[in-house]
């Protein structure tokens, strides 16, 4: 009997993977019709190893450094996972059925890329505002429900703007708050009046004109105050989903090249933690034993409500800083002060 397999990719986590830890794999459900069910079985899962892993590290590594992983190697693959579950088994005839969950080991990936110097992200960012200008031989449209590329974003792809895109209002306020003039003169002031009003800190700038048939479209990411080309597209004919999906790749890979955690460079510091009581003691200390960056945190002094640490950690010292944020720590540094504080 001919082989027939299907696997089918359940979205029990979010498919979007932005507010989900992107360590984590979705389960999957395994169905194939074989006269060798054992063997087919057995290479089906392999094949879910492989696309999982893929996932993890397409998630975490910039497109240069995925090509470094050896993705396709069942053997490496398999010294990640923690564990693997095979639930509701059923055999009848030469019909198999199961659902398939994968867990890597957070960890042991991590300590894989320290060891190999390959830098690499511990999350992945939503909410990149699309500031979109088009431009043709009749109109100029800027933040514009008229505009073409807005137009199929909110008519015919609402997916890409749950999972990543955030849209203006495309009103007169928008337009008052940023006009054509501000967009091609780098009026960033402006465009952080934007991020502040949708409350975002990255903006994709897309910039299409369109001559006798033939697009030239530029698209920038935005970010921190400086602007970066991510694709430059030359075509007669525009395919919006694939422009928006490789709007999408492009945007996250140089955030990931930004944002990585060098994992070649370790720095130090001597902070002084600021705490009330034991809870936040306790809370401090868990927060920095399970960061990612903190290579060591060692106790150096005690003083009332006040105690110094030694932290090593890898990598740039405002990703550092922006990673204890999301913990609600503050890291201050002041004439080489350095304190942290609860927020």
């Amino acid at each position: 009997m001919k082989l027939i397999f299907i696997i089918l990719y359940l979205a029990f986590l979010s498919n979007s993977g932005f507010s989900q830890d992107i360590f984590k794999t979705n389960d999957h459900i395994l169905k194939f019709e074989s006269n060798n069910i054992t063997l087919d079985r057995e290479k089906n899962i392999n094949e879910i190893k492989i696309k999982s892993f893929k996932n993890i590290f397409s998630n975490i590594l910039s497109s240069a450094d995925f090509k470094k992983i050896n993705t396709d190697n069942i053997v490496f693959i398999n010294n990640f996972i923690l564990n693997l579950k095979i639930n509701n088994e059923k055999i009848i005839k030469n019909n198999y059925y199961s659902k398939i969950s994968i867990n890597y080991n957070k960890k042991l990936i991590i300590n894989y890329l320290i060891e190999n110097q390959i830098g690499f992200v511990d999350y992945l960012p939503s909410n990149f505002l699309i500031i979109i200008f088009e431009q043709d031989n009749i109109k100029n449209n800027l933040l514009s429900k008229d505009n073409i590329f807005y137009k199929y974003l909110m008519g015919e792809n609402k997916k890409l703007i749950d999972n990543f895109f955030l849209i203006p209002d495309l009103d007169h306020n928008d337009r008052y708050l940023y006009d054509k003039n501000h967009f091609l003169n780098d009026a960033f002031i402006q465009n952080n009046k934007l991020n502040n009003k949708y409350g975002t800190d990255y903006q994709i700038l897309v910039h299409s004109i369109k001559q006798d048939g033939f697009y030239s479209i530029n698209v920038f990411l935005f970010y921190d105050n400086i602007k970066y080309l991510v694709l430059d597209i030359k075509t007669h004919k525009l395919n919006f989903e694939n422009f928006f999906n490789q709007i999408k790749l492009s945007t996250l890979d140089k955030w990931k090249e930004l944002n990585k955690i060098d994992t070649k460079v370790i720095n130090f510091l001597n902070c002084k933690i600021n705490i009330n009581n034991i809870s936040e003691l306790r809370y401090v200390r868990s927060k920095f034993d399970q960061n990612i960056m903190v290579k060591k945190f060692n106790l150096k002094t005690i003083k009332l409500y006040e105690n110094t640490y030694q932290i090593s950690f890898f990598g740039n010292i405002n990703i550092f800083i922006n990673s204890l944020q999301r913990d609600r720590l503050e890291l201050s540094i002041n004439q080489n002060y350095c304190s942290i504080n609860l927020i």
